[in-house]
């Protein structure tokens, strides 16, 4: 049987185990990263990272200045701050600073499939998602009617 948990408890212990050098794999929850991430579907690796690991492009578990905790893209990086972005999203944007990134998605577990975020299908795709920003809106009507 799984459990849920609120994020209010979940994250804070995910963070300890990461901060300890663990990898932690947690079930996606949520539509903001539709469609490279699926709500309840896909499973995440998410692991310790460093700072130059936080560059555009990344996906990242961080709590924002309004204190969520998101798993979004790094869309710009400007010394400290983050600016994030859901890959479902188009325009609503989430700031953070590097010192509040928990952990970087490493992999994501899709149908017993591992699909590892530094494989060259994963950066050809995340780097087109970024560059469709403009038109992100129609694509995604589509593939919620998909």
């Amino acid at each position: 049987m799984k459990k849920k948990l609120p994020n209010s408890l979940l994250i804070p212990e995910v963070a300890e185990l990461i901060r300890g050098g663990h990898s932690v794999t947690l079930t996606a929850r949520g539509n903001s990263m539709n469609p490279f991430i699926v709500d309840y579907r896909d499973r995440l690796v998410l692991s310790p990272c460093s700072e130059d690991q936080l560059h555009p492009g990344a996906v990242v578990l961080a709590e924002t200045d309004n204190n969520r905790y998101v798993l979004h893209r790094i869309l710009y990086r400007q010394g400290d701050k983050l600016t994030l972005l859901g890959d479902g999203n188009f325009n609503q944007t989430e700031q953070t600073d590097t010192k509040h990134v928990i952990g970087i998605l490493t992999a994501v577990i899709r149908k017993g499939r591992t699909f590892y975020t530094d494989s060259y299908i994963w950066i050809f795709y995340s780097r087109w998602w970024m560059k469709l920003r403009p038109v992100r809106r129609i694509l995604l009507a589509i593939y919620r009617r998909m």
